[in-house]
């Protein structure tokens, strides 16, 4: 009964710590887009096998840029402030802004590493802010290829070909919107550089903003109305040929981050509380068992 109860006591534990995913999922059926549009920006949902379009929505501000869906919230940026608004697609709710970034005038593109939010900067620097879902700023790092408002960022873990399986950013060098086509470089989350040109965009009319399953990487070609797809090692694969958009300048691309994170693994301060409930479970089956003796 012992070996029982202290078996069962880990399991629960190493379970609640997250351990049971050990890296990202791949395969999702759909993503988003978020759309510059020179007025309120339009946010679309588009199927990944027909390239159809499912869902769309006008959001709030003014030239849209950032996108990141979890579960039925989307989160947006524009370029004209620092709000990151929200958007509950399951009722169709104007969440309206959802908190501000200090001190930037205009944000880019918005990822999500499965408890935060990374914002790309979009007041001509080349910094990425890492921010709590309620607004607390918790660190900012400087992408050191990025020559200022960069236009595709996201967050990926789990692979063991870049950076030895550990969390890492991708950001491409330059506003997309310009044409050429884009390069993509993979930082470490301290914003150090660490694999150099990764991804050359295959569209060179404009690469844009990027999202990452797990197994695949979507670059947006946003003069195209084309999504790129590359694998873990950078390489393109195919065009995903957008159908049925009334509009298209796609700033910034997002999987429905829910499908794809593992969850979080807790900070060391939480381990040592785990261990501690371990050891706690242990005694009191000890204690049981001289109690019956």
């Amino acid at each position: 009964m012992r070996h029982s109860v202290t078996s069962l006591a880990v399991a629960v534990a190493l379970a609640s710590m997250g351990l049971a995913a050990t890296a990202q999922a791949g395969s999702v059926s759909t993503i988003w887009v978020n759309n510059a549009t020179g007025g309120a920006p339009i946010i679309q949902e588009y199927n990944l096998t027909s390239g159809a379009l499912m869902t769309q929505f006008n959001g709030d501000g003014y030239n849209g840029r950032g996108v990141v869906n979890v579960g039925n919230i989307v989160y947006y940026t524009t370029a004209s402030n620092n709000n990151v608004y929200g958007y509950n697609t399951a009722t169709n709710t104007d969440l309206g802004a959802i908190f501000s970034v200090s001190g930037a005038n205009g944000l880019s593109t918005i990822a999500y590493d499965g408890t935060n939010f990374w914002i790309g900067d979009y007041s001509g620097t080349n910094q990425a802010y890492l921010y709590s879902m309620t607004g607390t700023l918790l660190k900012t790092v400087s992408l050191s290829q990025c020559t200022g408002y960069c236009d595709g960022l996201e967050y990926g873990t789990g692979v063991s070909s870049i950076n030895g399986g550990k969390p890492f950013l991708i950001s491409n060098r330059y506003d997309g919107g310009g044409g050429g086509a884009n390069t993509y470089d993979i930082y470490d989350t301290n914003g150090n550089l660490i694999t150099s040109n990764f991804i050359t965009g295959h569209d060179s009319s404009g690469n844009t903003g990027i999202a990452f399953d797990g197994s695949t990487f979507y670059v947006d070609n946003i003069r195209s109305s084309t999504i790129g797809e590359y694998n873990t090692s950078g390489t393109w694969l195919q065009d995903l040929t957008l159908t049925g958009q009334n509009y298209f300048l796609g700033e910034d691309l997002s999987v429905n981050y829910a499908q794809v994170l593992p969850p979080a693994v807790p900070e060391p301060a939480s381990w040592g509380v785990m261990l501690v409930g371990l050891v706690g479970l242990a005694g009191l089956a000890a204690g049981r068992r001289r109690t019956r003796a």
